[in-house]
Formats: structure tokens, C-alpha cells, sequence
């Protein structure tokens, strides 16, 4: 049995050190005599032991109301640790702790659902087991580049719940470090323990409608090729009816031109208004000479087997100059160039768009006033751009979609000579390269046509 001042000893060890070091100075603080000096007098004594009753009671008073707000604390502890385990047992994703080797520490709901087993039978046994075989080695690497690196990795790979039933999951993960007592055993020598925090979601959904998507995708790209083929097809058979037709017409064309010439010869010997009817046949036959020529160069441009390399359009627009001197003779005409690029196209076609291109230019300006034709570059980030401008009899933007077509004439057969086929071959010729056309003009200051060739190569006509 303990005395009264071995259960005050012992009391005083039960006490923090500081803690009882403070209170001994409040009370000397408070009191005027020293602990081992009590008043002798019984009035002084008797106030004494009041102020000391009063003090006991403040630290009563003192002690209720720490542990009010100590339970309060508690209190507010607890509703947000429910709080956070209704979230960490309700989250629509798997969330699992795992050690080194991938045994389960500990595992939510949702975690369970998805493997298809009871917490009690998934906490101790290794995650790898689910791991469908294929991505076993992959998950191994993923685990060690998780607790080497300690940032957050992802990787995915397909599991398989308990029944053989197997999704497609992602798997996001970190490394982290604490202690727990109930698993000691699996500390590192330091005392801490190493283990990852991972996040499982199951995205067999995505997974399923991304295939979906890549079937559509594969076959709407069958059913585009197969309708590219037979447009192609169509657009084959209708430049061979066209090839024909003009070579079949070719013979009549020139057996009328012959027969009209002779009989031309023989009416104007008779008197100058047959003569004249007969040159209205021999007009109209010439012209539709030409429209079949026309055609035939047309489509014939199109059917070319095209050989395309690098070419520079500097040299290719030299031997244009160099072929339309005799056109421009007793022209005045200045003809002004930026330096040329060089693209990825065939030489002979390019040479025919940039003949069609100025011979368009020339045609379109005044032979009362001086000519003046400037072809100038630019380009983007896709292509390489130029633009022949003339100073010439120009066009309404109105019509600026006729222009290309074929046999489109923006002027009547009296002001301009022409079938209006030169634009329609440049079009045609810069979409075998992958280019594209456009005009700018304004009626009577001239035009500008824009042609666009790509700067790498790509898909060809």
C-alpha cells in the first residue's frame, strides 16, 4: 500500500513535465505565501484555503470546457472520417493499396465489384492474379516504374474478375510512404512503409466504342474508295466517248471543209452572195473544227500519264517565253517575274498551264495601249502560291465561278477571240497536282489568277 506522498510522486510522473513546471509557478503566482509557508493564523489561513478552493474550481471549470470542445473535436473527426469513407467506398473507380509485389492492403467497393470478390477474401492476395497472362510482364514493369520513380503512372491492360469474365481497365498509380502496425512485417528497413496508391477504371465502354468507331471509320473509307472507283470508272468511260467522238468527227469535219472549199471556188466564179453563204459554211465548220481539237487537247491532258518530279518553274516559264515570242511580236508587252520555286509536278503539263496562263493574260489586254503582265509569288505554311496578273479588260466577280469551267466565255465572239478552254485546262492541270485556282478582277483593271501547288507530295491525278 502506497502513502499519501508516494501516490503524489507517482501522480507527478503521470504528469507532463512542463505541464506541472507551469502550474507550480501560477500557483505561487497566485498565492502570497510559499508552498512550504503556510499562514500560522487561523483568518489567514482560512482565506487561504478559499483562494485555494476558488482555483480549484476554475481548473475544473477549465478542464469541463477542453474536454467539450476535445469531444466536439472528436466529433467533427469522426463525420469527416464518414464522410471520407462513404467517398472512398462509393467512387464510381476502383481504389486499391498495394505493396511491392502487388498484394492488396486494402481495397474499396467498387474495387471488390469489379474483381468479383469480398473485401475479406481480396485483401492479402496479389493484385497480379487478375491480370489477364498477356499483360502480366507489362503490369510487373509498370509496378517497379511506380516505386522507382515515385510519380504517377497509368497503364492499360485487361483484368479478369473471379468468375473468367475480362474488361479492359486503366490503371493510374503513385507511390507513397507511412506506418501502419498492422502490417510491420512489410516496412522497409527504415520503418516506413513503401506502398501505391491505385486507381482502376473500367473502360471496356470506351474501349467497345472506339472499335465501334474504327469499324465505321474502316468502312466508310471502303465505301469511299469504292465510290472514288466508280466515279473514276465513270469519268473514264466519258473521256474515252469523248476521245472518240472527236476522232470520229475529225473525218467528216475535213470531207465537208474539202467539198465546201471546192464548191466555194465555183459559187464565187458565179457571183459574190454564193461565195459569201459559202464562207459562213466554211466558218462554221472551222470553228466546230476547233471545238473538237479543243476537246481532244482537253481530255487528252487528262489521260496523259503524268511523270512527276522536281521541276523549276523558272526553267519551265523561260521555255514559255521563250515559245510565245512570235505570238507577242508587234506587242507592246512587258512581262515582270519574283523568282520562281521549284515544286514536286510533271514538266510537260506544267509547261501548258503556264502557257495557257499568259497566252490568257495577253489575249484579255488592249492592242491600243501597253501590256503589262506581272507574275509574283507567295507562299504558306502548305503551299507555294502565284499569281499572273494583267492590266487588261478584267471581269465582274459575279462570274468569277464561270471562269474555269469549259467552253466558258465571259466576252461575246466579236470582242475576244478564243473558245474559252484555256482557264479550264489550268484548272484542270493544277488539280492533277493537288493544287487549286481561284480569279480576282474588277471590270476594266484587269485580273488576277491564283494558282496553288502543294509544297510536298502528295496525292496526284
Amino acid at each position: 500500500m502506497h502513502t499519501s506522498d508516494e501516490g503524489a510522486d507517482a501522480g507527478k510522473e503521470q504528469l507532463d513535465p512542463a505541464l506541472r513546471r507551469e502550474a507550480e509557478r501560477q500557483l505561487r503566482a497566485s498565492s502570497p505565501y510559499e508552498l512550504d509557508e503556510l499562514p500560522s493564523d487561523p483568518a489567514s489561513l482560512k482565506h487561504y484555503a478559499q483562494a485555494q478552493e476558488h482555483e480549484l474550481h476554475v481548473h475544473q471549470i477549465e478542464l469541463e470546457l477542453q474536454n467539450e470542445q476535445l469531444r466536439q473535436t472528436n466529433l467533427e473527426l469522426e463525420l469527416t472520417r464518414n464522410k471520407y469513407i462513404e467517398l472512398f467506398e462509393l467512387a464510381p473507380l476502383g481504389y486499391f493499396t498495394l505493396d511491392r509485389s502487388g498484394v492488396v492492403l486494402e481495397v474499396n467497393q467498387t474495387g471488390c465489384s469489379q474483381l468479383g470478390l469480398t473485401r475479406e477474401r481480396l485483401n492479402g492476395r496479389r493484385l497480379p492474379v487478375f491480370v489477364q497472362e498477356s499483360f502480366r510482364s507489362h503490369f510487373a514493369v509498370f509496378l517497379r516504374r511506380v516505386f522507382e520513380t515515385r510519380l504517377p503512372c497509368r497503364v492499360e491492360l485487361t483484368l479478369v474478375r473471379q468468375d473468367g469474365q475480362a474488361f479492359h481497365a486503366q490503371i493510374d498509380a503513385v507511390a507513397t510512404q507511412s506506418s501502419d502496425i498492422q502490417t510491420l512485417d512489410r516496412q522497409t528497413p527504415d520503418g516506413a512503409l513503401q506502398h501505391a496508391r491505385a486507381a482502376v477504371i473500367d473502360i471496356t465502354p470506351l474501349k467497345e466504342a472506339q472499335e465501334a468507331i474504327s469499324l465505321l471509320n474502316a468502312t466508310l473509307e471502303e465505301r469511299a474508295q469504292a465510290r472514288a472507283a466508280q466515279i473514276q470508272e465513270l469519268n473514264d468511260e466519258l473521256e474515252a466517248l469523248v476521245q472518240s467522238v472527236t476522232q470520229d468527227l475529225r473525218v467528216p469535219i475535213r470531207q465537208i471543209n474539202v467539198h465546201a472549199s471546192k464548191l466555194h471556188e465555183l459559187a464565187t466564179a458565179e457571183g459574190p452572195q454564193g461565195g459569201h453563204d459559202l464562207q459562213e459554211v466554211l466558218a462554221g465548220v472551222h470553228h466546230l473544227n476547233e471545238l473538237v481539237g479543243a476537246l481532244h487537247t482537253y481530255f487528252k491532258a487528262g489521260r496523259q500519264r503524268a511523270r512527276f518530279f522536281p521541276v523549276s518553274l523558272e526553267r519551265v516559264m523561260a521555255d514559255v517565253r521563250k515559245s510565245m515570242k512570235s505570238e507577242l511580236q508587234g506587242r507592246q508587252v512587258s512581262l515582270s517575274q519574283d523568282p520562281l520555286p521549284t515544286i514536286y509536278g510533271d514538266s510537260r503539263t506544267l509547261h501548258l498551264l503556264f502557257s495557257q496562263l499568259l497566252n490568257n493574260a495577253v489575249k484579255f489586254s488592249s492592242v491600243d495601249k501597253p501590256t503589262h503582265v506581272r507574275i509574283s509569288t507567295q507562299e504558306n505554311e502548305r503551299e507555294h502560291l502565284i499569281c499572273v496578273r494583267d492590266n487588261g479588260r478584267g471581269f465582274n466577280m459575279r462570274h468569277k465561278d464561270r471562269i474555269f469551267g469549259i467552253f466558258q466565255r465571259l466576252h461575246t465572239d466579236g470582242e475576244m477571240e478564243g473558245l474559252g478552254l484555256g482557264l479550264a485546262l489550268v484548272r484542270r492541270i493544277a488539280l492533277r497536282h493537288g493544287g487549286r485556282v481561284w480569279a480576282e478582277g474588277k471590270e476594266g483593271e484587269g485580273a488576277s489568277i491564283w494558282v496553288a501547288f502543294p509544297k510536298e507530295p502528295g496525292q496526284h491525278g
